[in-house]
């Protein structure tokens, strides 16, 4: 009898085996008493049912239920008893991973402090909620960035850098080198800089504090700048005078050695050529001493009186004994005669022509 028990207790056994995965997992929600609240969302896409609903990070409750109202998406959420929510929590949907589930993640005021508590039935409003981007947006975005030319364009510009650079990498490290060390220098300047924009600012200040002072200046000074702009003709003409009196005086010798064509240059000049001579050992003043005579004779009284030599004057191109003549110079002819009268009667042609002007 015993046997026959024990046989049919393992037939059963064996019939009705059970493994792990027939066993049922625990529901998800909250265990013991909870309230509600409602939460908007301008997108509650991909929010499941029962999602969870965390508080920093800590499961505090579920998604009960989700409506539509005004092209809003409201969240009922079931809250533990034990948890307190404050007024001004926001709320945000959210995903731990690309592919994870959404949830409701509740972010406490920042000044939680002495806040009344959200009660039974109170709801987050819209402008305290944000949804998180979706995978759709993820994935969107992400083939915009590899298939719209946003790499590609990248890989250019890299490369483009490459070639201009070429063998020269060297110069583009000094160039960064350099712009380094300015911007250092620059750095260690800084107070020198500072002070000179406030000392800048001062004077900004002082210009204008003393403003009416300069006003005033400038008010007296108007009627002076008046004549000045009345006569400003005169003025030019005062100008131009003394302009041509300066080119008429530039034509008289300098007193002052201020001009190389003045008597008193040329006796200088001499003078030094006298003493470059007398300093030389091995010059030679004869031909000096044989002008000294005629100077002094010439100099010597308020009259002049030169004995000249023309035993070498030519006159005209005819050649003299001694001498071959001048080849610039010949005879006159009748070109010369034809060139006084056209002369002549130029002449008096233009002073028949003022005679008639003047009556």
């Amino acid at each position: 009898m015993a046997v026959v028990g024990t046989g049919a207790a393992v037939l059963v056994t064996t019939a009705c085996s059970v493994g792990l995965e027939d066993l049922p997992l625990p529901e998800p929600g909250v265990g013991g008493e909870s309230y509600s609240l409602h939460a908007t969302f301008e997108n509650a896409l991909n929010l499941p049912t029962k999602a969870k609903v965390k508080l920093s990070g800590a499961d505090i409750g579920e998604v009960a239920s989700m409506v539509v109202q005004d092209y809003t998406a409201v969240v009922t959420m079931r809250i533990a008893s034990g948890v307190t929510v404050e007024a001004g929590t926001t709320a945000e949907l959210r995903s731990a991973t690309p592919l994870g589930d959404v949830f409701v993640a509740l972010q406490p005021p920042p000044e939680a402090t002495g806040a009344t508590p959200l009660r039974e039935g109170d709801t987050i409003p819209l402008s305290s909620t944000s949804a998180a981007a979706t995978i759709e947006e993820l994935l969107s975005t992400a083939s915009v960035l590899v298939n719209g030319g946003a790499l590609r364009n990248f890989t250019k510009i890299v490369n483009g850098l490459g070639e201009a650079v070429g063998r020269r990498g060297d110069n583009l490290a000094n160039l960064v080198n350099e712009s380094t060390r300015l911007l250092g220098l620059i750095a260690r300047r800084t107070d020198e800089i500072e002070e000179t924009l406030v000392r800048t600012d001062q004077l900004i200040t002082t210009i204008s504090e003393r403003r009416s002072t300069i006003d005033d200046v400038v008010l007296a000074a108007r009627p002076a700048l008046d004549v000045v702009a009345a006569e400003t003709s005169q003025v030019l003409d005062l100008v131009s005078q003394v302009d041509r009196i300066s080119r008429q005086i530039q034509r008289f010798p300098a007193v002052q050695d201020t001009d190389t064509r003045s008597i008193i240059a040329d006796i200088n000049r001499i003078a030094a050529e006298l003493n470059a001579a007398a300093t030389d050992p091995e010059a030679e003043l004869s031909a000096v001493n044989r002008l000294l005579a005629p100077i002094m004779k010439v100099t010597s009284s308020t009259a002049a009186n030169t004995d000249a030599d023309l035993e070498q004057l030519v006159i005209g191109s005819e050649p003299i004994p001694g001498h071959p003549g001048d080849p610039g110079s010949r005879l006159p002819d009748d070109t010369d005669w034809q060139a006084f009268v056209g002369t002549l009667t130029y002449t008096l042609t233009r002073l028949q022509g003022r005679l008639e002007a003047g009556g």
